[in-house]
């Protein structure tokens, strides 16, 4: 069974709320994805960008703002990110989160991807997300 995204979002955050603040051999490669993916939002490189979205995310941005997902990304996302203050990761799901900002990623072959991004909180651990997967 497929679940929208801001029911998975939300278990997400739940199971990496309920894992240990510690860090881990992944926080590192965790870490420098979410920072690489700003990086390139704040140089305006969509491209650099769309190379680090979750298939799934990048055919979701392309099909929601009807453009590139190089020309979408950057319309969506603010550029000015600081540095992450939490790296959280479970398994195959990770979070990295700055002030007022989260971002999801997941783990495939071939790396990490960001799966959601430009997230605030909402009530009950859900989030709203600027890009997003559907």
């Amino acid at each position: 069974m497929v679940l929208p995204l801001g029911i998975r979002l939300l278990s997400v955050g739940v199971i990496l709320l309920g894992s240990s603040a510690c860090g881990s051999s992944q926080d590192l490669p965790v870490q420098d994805t979410a920072e690489e993916f700003y990086a390139a939002v704040a140089r305006h490189d969509g491209r650099a960008a769309c190379r680090l979205l979750a298939p799934e995310t990048l055919s979701q941005v392309e099909e929601s703002a009807q453009a590139t997902c190089a020309e979408a990304v950057l319309q969506e996302l603010r550029p000015e990110v600081r540095d992450p203050e939490q790296v959280k990761v479970f398994g195959t799901m990770a979070q990295v989160g700055y002030d007022g900002e989260t971002v999801f990623l997941t783990r495939f072959r071939d790396g990490w991807k960001v799966m959601a991004a430009g997230c605030s909180p909402e009530a009950a651990e859900r989030y709203d997300c600027q890009v997003e997967g559907g």
